[in-house]
């Protein structure tokens, strides 16, 4: 059983008061600080705001027990929340973007000289057959947009799982074309 700590601190008529805390209790309060969730929705893109107050909140999980017992009981806890953010949501070496940011690497379109197949375009519409209406509906708006953060905010559907659900398609959809011959 994980033992309590103690937090002590002073009203303005100067009677101590105590308060016992555990580590799940200093986590919790902190989850629904105004404060907290304040600072996360400052950050950019919104897409990615949950995504990040999920990051920071394991960062707190995975701390050692004393250090964080230490913070609290100093008062500088939110400070390190509120820096932790914000080195997640700034720097491009952090592990927040190179999970949740970097989406794609950017490749020059060399052009092709190829003439266009159109069996291919054949291929491609009997493949979606297979496909999930809403994997069909999802791929649909993101060809024509061409641009998955957009399909987002006009569907109000989390980035991550368009992106999950695209990077699926797109797996399912080349393995469906290359084995055509063979259906």
């Amino acid at each position: 059983m994980e033992e309590d700590r103690i937090w002590r601190w002073k009203n303005i008529y100067s009677t101590t008061y105590i308060r016992y805390v555990n580590r799940e209790q200093i986590i919790h309060d902190l989850y629904i600080s105004k404060d907290i969730n304040e600072a996360i929705g400052k950050m950019q893109p919104y897409e990615l705001q949950e995504d990040l107050k999920q990051e920071v909140f394991l960062v707190l999980c995975e701390m050692n027990e004393e250090r964080l017992f230490q913070m609290y009981n100093d008062g500088y806890l939110k400070y390190f929340i509120v820096r932790t953010i914000l080195n997640m949501a700034k720097s491009d070496r952090s592990n927040f973007a190179r999970t949740f940011r970097r989406v794609y690497e950017p490749i020059e379109d060399i052009g092709s000289t190829e003439p266009y197949d159109e069996s291919l375009t054949t291929k491609l519409y009997a493949s979606m057959e297979i496909l999930h209406w809403y994997e069909k509906e999802i791929f649909r708006l993101f060809s024509e947009t061409g641009n998955l953060l957009q399909v987002s905010r006009d569907t109000n559907i989390p980035y991550r799982s368009l992106l999950k659900t695209i990077k699926k398609v797109r797996l399912l959809l080349k393995y469906k074309i290359r084995n055509y011959a063979h259906d």
